[in-house]
């Protein structure tokens, strides 16, 4: 979730002026691909991949420090982030979560990440039409999908790639417990699945997160479902400019619950989804949203377990995932999640996910210092979730 407080640094300001252009019409189905961050403890590669961005969502991870967040940004920033929130009458709020990434010496920013449709790549070349696999059990998972996107085709409907689930995009932020949908402030917000409005409101007097005023306007729905363990489900929106339900009130999935905005400790507009399982008020209570959002049709998600060459959980890999064509196309990446606050499904034990993949063949890679630690072509199956596992070469 882009909702982290820090101490700009001359790295942090360029990427400013990129988020504003970001949720600007893209088309609803997703080309998502992440140019990964040179990584300060593991499993970095040395060369960072190429490929030409797109005017199309171009998110960043640059907090405004004002008051009120505008779509144009001031010409100078305090160094030091002080945030008042508008929906506080308290004079001054100072968000107590700072992110712990210094740059240093042998560590670079992030780069600037490309969201593409397809025709919007120059240089996408569609897979070819191969074959499917006949499918194969042990390849999928006996996936749970239960819960609708919620934002509607006409926005930005698909996860922002440079900030997912579990990760720290580049030890830059906090670890992320949830997933955003980068959009403009006015957005509708819907309602994923059918349930009962737990909470709708902002989160000054009832924490939700880390600390209070951490979501700013924020719902929470129990559905009326519960997980393969037995635990009740909820879903969690966060940072909204308007809240149109209250708690109590009966929803039916698609229905709107509130706007998008940026309340709360946020950089910007934005709907920070999660999925909570069992104590909807425990900010360590999360699931992967996308092991629980239906993927789009054709579509499917990949999630899988990387593991050392001992054998360990290896954190903050980059998990690079192209199409088996064989011709030039944008590579999307996935990152291990960063450390054992993330949970995992427990009926998975997965570390990455990476949704919303055209059904195809696709060469799954893991590289370091230039020397490649795995590699195997995958077929991602439509409408399900393919499994890998990864084992490191020493």
């Amino acid at each position: 979730m882009i909702t982290k407080n820090f101490r700009l640094s001359s790295f942090v300001l360029p990427l400013l002026f990129i988020v504003l252009l970001s949720g600007c019409g893209a088309s609803p189905t997703p080309f998502a691909a992440t140019v990964p961050p040179i990584q300060a403890v593991s499993l970095l590669p040395t060369a960072t991949p190429s490929h030409t961005p797109t005017a199309t969502h171009t998110p960043t991870l640059t907090p405004t420090p004002t008051a009120t967040y505008t779509a144009t940004p001031t010409a100078t920033l305090t160094p030091t982030l002080t945030f008042t929130p508008s929906n506080t009458p308290t004079a001054t709020y100072t968000p107590t979560v700072t992110p712990t990434f210094t740059p240093s010496a042998t560590s670079t920013p992030i780069p600037t990440a490309t969201f593409a449709n397809p025709a919007d790549d120059p240089n996408y070349t569609p897979p070819p039409s191969w074959t499917p696999p006949p499918l194969n059990p042990g390849a999928t998972l006996n996936d749970h999908f239960q819960l609708r996107r919620p934002i509607s085709r006409n926005g930005t409907d698909w996860v922002e790639r440079t900030y997912p689930y579990g990760s720290t995009s580049g030890r830059r932020l906090p670890t992320h417990l949830g997933v955003e949908f980068v959009n403009p402030s006015g957005t509708p917000v819907l309602a994923a699945g059918a349930g009962t409005v737990y909470y709708a409101g902002d989160d000054l007097a009832r924490q939700f997160g880390p600390q209070v005023n951490y979501y700013g306007n924020v719902v929470v729905i129990q559905h009326d479902f519960v997980s393969p363990q037995g635990e009740a489900i909820y879903s969690l929106y966060g940072h909204l400019s308007r809240v149109d339900v209250v708690s109590g009130q009966r929803v039916n999935g698609g229905d709107t619950v509130g706007l998008v905005g940026a309340t709360g400790v946020a950089y910007g507009p934005h709907l920070h989804f999660e999925v909570r399982a069992g104590n909807p008020e425990n900010y360590l209570a999360t699931r992967n949203p996308e092991l629980w959002i239906y993927p789009y049709g054709g579509y499917g998600t990949l999630a899988g377990r990387v593991l050392d060459a001992s054998g360990n959980i290896a954190r903050d890999v980059i998990v690079q995932v192209e199409s088996a064509s064989g011709t030039r196309q944008t590579p999307r990446y996935a990152f291990t999640y960063a450390d054992a606050t993330v949970n995992s499904d427990p009926a998975f034990t997965e570390t990455f996910t990476l949704g919303d993949l055209p059904a195809n063949y696709y060469d799954v890679t893991v590289r370091l210092d230039g020397r490649r630690l795995f590699q195997r072509v995958v077929y991602i199956y439509p409408n399900k979730t393919t499994w890998v596992d990864i084992q490191l070469s020493p």
